[in-house]
């Protein structure tokens, strides 16, 4: 795991001290060492910059850049002897199959690397070999012969790649600070207004957007190649989820599952540094600590967790899977004092607005983790995986609504529809399960959901809805299958939690390792019937009988809950109103008087968990501001 920079010039040449400010600025990410290199010819000039997070092959040849000499079958791991090499590689990840391919594809290796084994299999397969990675992954080689710049984000989108393409120049980072140092693009005048948008929407700014003009993100599963000689760009996605294809053999599924869990668990331990695990209480995360003891001693295991005050809290059910396995438990109680000391920090790990409160005590846990171990496990993507959400459960509802004759549904609807009912936050939603089950249109599932005062932004509704309907066109119109893929591939994961957990974990120097984002997992949940994965009340269902035999009981039997502190109280406090009011000045400078209106009219005159939320995203755009363009 690292952090990986490069810039590509047609018109003046690339200068090693660029490079080095690049390095600086996501020093974070690998702090055990850096390279650079430098290459130039009368057409352009390139540089490749990383920093190294040891993980595996302690030694000095695991440093990159790495380069291969093809002609000589030779790699080389110095940056004085790069010229030599015909391939030159800087990457960020980890692909857990390393060993497997290496096998498979007779690679006669010089380093204990995965890295080299990228490197040689691009030699071998060109830009196909990303088919046979499994792991996470954004990486760029430099293949010399061919003048091209060749980029790749793993399938799922755990980890990240930011460009700026215009005119003579292209840059790229693990993060947008990368670009800052090397690029002035930070000011007001290049900001995104349509990736503001997208954030005040969703809460996030979804790939390929960023909050600045001509930078984007490669999208997760998405090739890039730069022409070096004629500046051509081309993009393609080289993996797609497959349709939905439902087996009606519950036995043949489960024991699928168990044998994709524990070979997902097993490649994920390989690590030449200590490894523990993160647990919140959950099924996701107890699974995985489960499956963890046949391949280590758990009574040598760090694991680690975050507790609330108030309703928020799962201490109870961390000590329940902590007394089952009996591991080395470090628990931390994430209090107001740590959201106040940590909120400058927060607008430096998120370089662009992102408004996940969980973000805080995420950054605190991996700081703790990272006094003990250098990788961690989680449960992150289960509930994606095997349909775990709320959002999941209405759109089952939904299918049985349907079926009940549309008269009986308007009489439910308006029985639910009152003031009183709509603040049980389940009510609301099956309230408003009803109401999209009397439309026909089922591509406005979301932005129904958030419809009346909570349209804030008719971008983001659009691309709900355009992305939904790809998820539609998968499943062959399967409402229930369509929101949980479309949570899988846009919503959740890669620009929202995956980028959460990147930014937090790393900006701690810590690898954090997912094994239900195998992708092995996501083409296996196209093959789990909905009714097997969720019902009216129930979610989960194939999941908890293929971990029936690993969890206690009280685990296994537990509901959705999520991970989040209670900033939408604590951000309402008197001192904290300047800043929301602050956001409203912002808005109108940026000639967002539409999102202003809503804040000043909305969501400030009402208290209530959905308009606090719409706070929270204004509270850390503002903080965000402060730091980046003013």
């Amino acid at each position: 795991m690292c952090g990986i920079n490069g810039i590509v010039r047609f018109s003046k040449k690339v200068m090693s001290r660029e490079l080095s400010s690049m390095n600086k600025a996501i020093h974070h990410r690998g702090p055990d060492g850096e390279g650079f290199f430098t290459y130039t010819t009368k057409t352009y000039s390139i540089g490749l910059g990383h920093t190294r997070l040891s993980i595996l092959d302690l030694s000095s040849r695991g440093h990159q850049p790495l380069g291969y000499n093809t002609k000589k079958d030779k790699v080389i791991y110095e940056d004085k002897k790069l010229r030599n090499a015909d391939l030159i590689i800087v990457y960020n990840g980890e692909v857990y199959n390393y060993l497997e391919l290496k096998n498979k594809f007779n690679l006669k290796t010089e380093t204990k690397t995965d890295t080299e084994v990228i490197l040689k299999l691009y030699s071998k397969l060109g830009f196909n070999c990303v088919k046979h990675f499994n792991g996470m992954w954004a990486f760029c080689i430099f293949d010399k012969k061919k003048s091209t710049l060749f980029c790749s984000r793993d399938r799922l989108g755990q980890k990240p790649l930011y460009y700026y393409f215009k005119g003579q120049e292209f840059i790229f980072s693990s993060e947008l600070k990368g670009l800052l140092s090397v690029k002035k693009i930070n000011t007001k005048h290049n900001i995104n207004l349509n990736a503001i948008k997208l954030y005040f929407g969703l809460g996030f700014i979804p790939s390929p957007h960023t909050i600045y003009k001509n930078t984007f993100k490669l999208e997760p599963s998405q090739n890039l190649v730069l022409n070096l000689n004629n500046k051509r760009l081309r993009k393609w996605h080289y993996w797609r989820i497959p349709k939905y294809n439902p087996v009606y053999d519950k036995q043949k599924l489960v024991e699928k599952g168990k044998r994709l869990l524990k070979n997902a668990v097993k490649i994920r331990m390989r690590s030449d540094v200590p490894i523990g695990a993160f647990l919140s209480g959950g099924l996701d995360s107890s699974t995985v600590v489960g499956v963890m003891k046949d391949f280590t001693d758990l009574s040598k295991l760090h694991t680690f967790s975050i507790g609330f005050e108030g309703t928020y809290d799962e201490t109870k059910h961390i000590k329940t899977v902590v007394n089952q396995f009996k591991t080395i438990h470090h628990h931390y109680y994430f209090k107001e004092r740590d959201f106040k000391a940590l909120i400058n920090k927060y607008s430096w790990v998120y370089d662009e607005p992102f408004s996940d409160s969980s973000g805080f005590p995420t950054y605190k846990v991996s700081k703790i983790a990272k006094k003990f171990v250098t990788v961690v496990l989680t449960g992150d993507g289960g509930d994606e995986i095997f349909g775990g959400y709320r959002f999941h459960l209405v759109s089952r509802r939904i299918e049985y609504f349907k079926k009940m004759p549309k008269t009986f549904r308007k009489v439910l609807f308006k029985i639910l529809n009152t003031n009183l009912l709509a603040k049980n936050s389940t009510l609301f939603l099956i309230k408003e399960g009803i109401k999209t089950s009397l439309l026909e249109d089922c591509e406005k599932f979301y932005s129904n959901l958030f419809n009346g005062d909570f349209a804030i932004s008719k971008l983001s509704k659009e691309w709900m809805e355009e992305k939904l309907r790809y998820c539609l066109n998968k499943t062959n119109n399967n409402l229930s299958e369509s929101i949980r893929i479309f949570d899988l591939l846009f919503r959740t994961l890669a620009d929202n939690f995956l980028l959460k957990i990147d930014r937090a974990s790393m900006a701690n120097a810590l690898e954090v390792r997912s094994p239900f984002l195998d992708y092995r997992f996501a083409e296996f949940s196209q093959n789990i019937p909905i009714e097997w994965k969720v019902d009216f009340f129930k979610t989960k269902k194939l999941m908890r009988e293929i971990v029936r035999d690993i969890l206690p009981k009280k685990i296994l039997s537990r509901g959705k809950k999520g991970f989040e502190p209670p900033l939408d109280k604590w951000i309402l406090k008197q001192e904290y109103k300047p800043v929301l009011e602050k956001g409203i000045k912002i808005l109108k400078e940026l000639n967002l008087y539409e999102l202003a209106r809503f804040y000043k009219d909305r969501a400030f005159t009402k208290n209530n968990k959905l308009y606090n939320l719409y706070k929270i995203r204004l509270f850390l755009f503002i903080k965000w501001w402060e730091r980046w363009i003013r």
